[in-house]
């Protein structure tokens, strides 16, 4: 369906009920702040009777890639003047970080998720960046009057949101009511971490070193990656937490220099202290020709090289997916186009486009629904979209996309490029799962 046709196909009239109800308590939207959204949001651009949020953290290291992705969801629904089938909507960046921290704040997407459910003409979220976040997210939103939100990630890559983990209750406690209402466009971590894995394999790495942030996802990619690379036949030398608090790691490196790695893997996102992590592997245990240096994608971001600074020179980082700025599709390439002519960037953080596409599978849910929560939920799964922004895929009944490539880029001259992409075996993905 083209983004041209997408704006004028009208929903069947009849079946509006949820939506009509809520128009006629909210009533019309005005750019002015809406009446249940705390102040993490901004306010609304577009027009109508019914909104779309983005949940995303926009201070710290991670802002400039969510920055991006908030551009990216804006962009698309201006093509389609801010109108999905018969629904004109307006939209909202929420954020998910404090200051303080820096990062995402497991209090502040808690008080998001509750205040999204008061919002009763919400039609759904675009987010969130964080795995974490959107464990605590996805089962309050589930449990919304009229059915759970609808909320679609261009990021989350953690494996037990959608499917089994090994962690006891996953994927059923993002869903207590028993209706799934989540799906994701990017690479779920096992498929990463075989493919991280097994680049280390193809670089003739036989000895590494894993350090994660012991967040679900950092701590949840370690255990993907430690699997795929054991099966590979790779030896793991250990498995431990980097403490984000902490003002330096020397002594951490020292202990490791000991067993003399041929490789680390980072697993976790550079807002946790990732710059100094870089800069004293580079002091203990030398260059990153010397010891290779393969973070997974929460190190894909313009602010690694920007808080690493030299050390973070040949470093390789993952993209659960492929590199925005190498999209070789037709609807690819218009999209990065028309995004660099509207935001004047030449470089496209690694989920940018992820974004767009998951307000894509968001409006095309709204678009087959019969206007309710329930319906626009059921309508996530099993998708298709054989000319997609990120190329020709499907989102299956769990939620998760039908791509396995993972793109590895490397840090050069303070810029990430792309190296080249790995498509791991099935057979691999699975046994990253355990």
């Amino acid at each position: 369906m083209s983004m041209r046709k997408l704006g004028s196909i009208l929903l069947l009239a009849g079946a509006t009920a949820v939506l009509a109800t809520a128009a006629a308590s909210a009533g019309p939207l005005s750019g002015k702040r809406i009446a249940g959204l705390p102040n993490t949001c901004s306010k609304p651009v577009g027009h109508g009777k019914y909104v779309i949020a983005s949940d995303f953290p926009l201070q710290g290291s991670l802002r400039p890639l969510s920055v991006q992705m908030v551009e990216a969801v804006k962009l698309e629904l201006k093509k389609m003047h801010y109108k999905i089938g018969k629904y004109s909507v307006q939209f909202v960046s929420c954020d998910d970080s404090t200051a303080a921290k820096g990062s995402w704040d497991p209090q502040t997407c808690t008080n998001n998720a509750n205040s999204y459910k008061s919002v009763t003409n919400l039609l759904g979220v675009i987010g969130t960046y964080n795995s974490g976040c959107a464990e605590i997210i996805a089962p309050i939103i589930n449990r919304a009057p009229g059915g759970g939100i609808p909320m679609v990630s261009p990021a989350n890559t953690y494996v037990g949101l959608t499917k089994k983990s090994g962690v006891a209750g996953e994927p059923q406690k993002y869903f207590p009511t028993g209706k799934r209402n989540y799906a994701r466009v990017a690479v779920p971590d096992n498929f990463q971490g075989a493919a991280d894995a097994l680049y280390l394999k193809h670089r003739h790495i036989k000895r590494v070193y894993v350090l994660n942030d012991a967040e679900a996802y950092g701590l949840g990619i370690a255990n993907n990656f430690v699997r795929a690379a054991k099966k590979l036949g790779l030896t793991v030398l250990g498995n431990s937490k980097w403490d984000a608090s902490q003002p330096n790691y020397q002594s951490l490196y020292q202990g490791i220099a000991s067993k003399h790695p041929q490789a680390i893997f980072l697993a976790g996102i550079v807002s946790n202290n990732g710059g100094q992590l870089i800069k004293d592997k580079v002091s203990v245990l030398g260059n990153n020709t010397k010891v290779l240096l393969l973070a997974s994608d929460g190190f894909n971001d313009s602010a690694t090289p920007k808080d690493a600074g030299n050390s973070a020179a040949g470093m390789f980082i993952t993209i659960g997916g492929s590199d925005p700025n190498k999209l070789s599709n037709p609807t690819g390439r218009a999209f990065v186009k028309a995004f660099r002519k509207a935001y004047h960037v030449k470089h496209l953080e690694a989920y940018t486009a992820y974004a767009g596409q998951a307000l894509l599978v968001l409006a095309h849910a709204i678009n087959k629904s019969d206007g309710s929560r329930l319906s626009i939920d059921k309508h996530l799964f099993k998708q298709k979209f054989p000319k997609g922004i990120i190329g020709s895929f499907k989102i299956d009944s769990s939620g998760d996309p039908s791509l396995g490539g993972v793109t590895v880029d490397v840090v050069k001259h303070g810029n990430i490029k792309a190296v080249t992409t790995v498509n791991p075996p099935l057979s691999l993905a699975k046994a990253a799962l355990g």
